[in-house]
């Protein structure tokens, strides 16, 4: 028999009619910006590179990886979907996880000569941070440990759509009035995906503290 925390855990899983809009907007939002932002790039256009000329083919590398991961991600999070298309879930999963190894290639390498020094070094420790994850999620997954890969992969696609939110925060106010781009790009590049992580931790940290049952005391003694 189920116990409690189980029991509970399926009908929070199960009873979430928000999660597909979210998703969509989710979808909605990366599409858009891999129009405006990532495609045209592929023009090889020496003025839309601007000073990323010389170093072009990394970050084609950086941006053809993080396509395939903001376009995947989504699918992995849709439980409806998994349930009816359980293959399709999982090569959908592969293809994330080439995006994401692409991505982190791509970003790293752009991390070595990008200026300012504390921008680099921040772009370097986002690219970490999201093939940590991926990575976790992945051996997670090897295991049959549902849970602990369903979590990892939330918190990986949190860093692969900080990509994105670096993007409307640095192009759009208020963030564009933060100073110059020299001034503003490092502490923008860990905002962009540490807050929504932090807020991630809560989320998950206030679930169960939510569904975990209260110990009772023993009083026989």
């Amino acid at each position: 028999m189920a116990s409690v925390p189980e029991i509970r855990s399926v009908r929070s899983s199960t009873n979430r009619p928000f999660l597909p809009a979210a998703l969509l907007v989710v979808f909605a939002v990366a599409l858009k910006f891999l129009i405006h932002y990532a495609l045209p790039y592929f023009a090889f256009n020496r003025a839309y590179f601007d000073v990323y000329w010389p170093h072009r083919f990394r970050l084609i590398t950086h941006i053809s990886g993080g396509i395939v991961a903001l376009i995947c991600g989504p699918f992995q999070f849709w439980t409806g979907l998994r349930q009816r298309a359980i293959t399709f879930h999982r090569w959908t999963g592969r293809l994330y996880l080439v995006g994401v190894v692409v991505g982190t290639s791509g970003a790293a390498m752009m991390a070595v000569f990008t200026t300012p020094r504390n921008f680099g070094i921040s772009l370097g420790f986002m690219a970490l941070a999201w093939i940590t994850c991926t990575v976790i999620a992945y051996l997670a997954i090897r295991r049959r440990l549902m849970t602990l890969h369903k979590e990892w992969m939330v918190r990986s696609y949190v860093i692969a759509f900080g990509f994105v939110a670096f993007r409307l925060i640095n192009d759009y106010p208020p963030g564009i009035h933060w100073g110059s781009f020299a001034d503003r790009a490092a502490t923008v590049t860990w905002a962009c995906w540490g807050v929504p992580f932090l807020a991630y931790e809560i989320i998950l940290a206030a679930q169960r503290l939510r569904l975990e049952p209260v110990p009772r005391l023993d009083t026989s003694r």
